[in-house]
């Protein structure tokens, strides 16, 4: 198997770890459409989830970050304006934060991810030097004598 497939395996695995989590946002708001919410409160909220959750498909997993922010932004100005519960609003911030952590946890995985892959590329590139100039991994010349 080849590097990059792993790497793309791994970055498939992730975005959707990080979608499934939007989507138990989204669950979490499905209450929304009932009893105490307006219609449009509901449409907004969902729409964040909904981007949240386009964003960590596409595996911009910073940008599934910002839009999360921004989902947690509109949950508290619907709370602020009284379109949704104290406990709505609460179980939404404690998904958000549960999401927001895996989020982090996976940006983090990927950062190490690419700093593993470059420090071997740099690895590969000192073995590449000492190869043309004659060396092999002892130091050695070809012929084993050093020089």
């Amino acid at each position: 198997m080849s590097r990059s497939w792993l790497t793309s395996r791994a970055d498939t695995t992730r975005s959707r770890w990080a979608v499934a989590g939007a989507v138990v946002l989204a669950v979490t708001l499905t209450g929304c459409t009932g009893g105490s919410y307006s219609t449009d409160t509901a449409s907004t909220l969902q729409h964040g989830v909904l981007a949240v959750a386009q964003a960590a498909d596409a595996n911009d997993l910073a940008g599934a970050k910002e839009k999360l922010a921004a989902l947690e932004r509109l949950n508290n100005a619907a709370f602020g304006r009284g379109e949704i519960s104290r406990v709505r609003h609460d179980a939404i911030t404690a998904s958000i934060a549960t999401i927001r952590a895996d989020l982090s946890h996976l940006l983090d995985q990927a950062a190490q991810a690419r700093l593993q892959q470059q420090l071997q590329q740099i690895q590969q590139q000192q073995e590449d030097q000492q190869n043309r100039n004659g060396k092999g991994k002892n130091g050695k010349g070809d012929n084993g004598d050093g020089g």
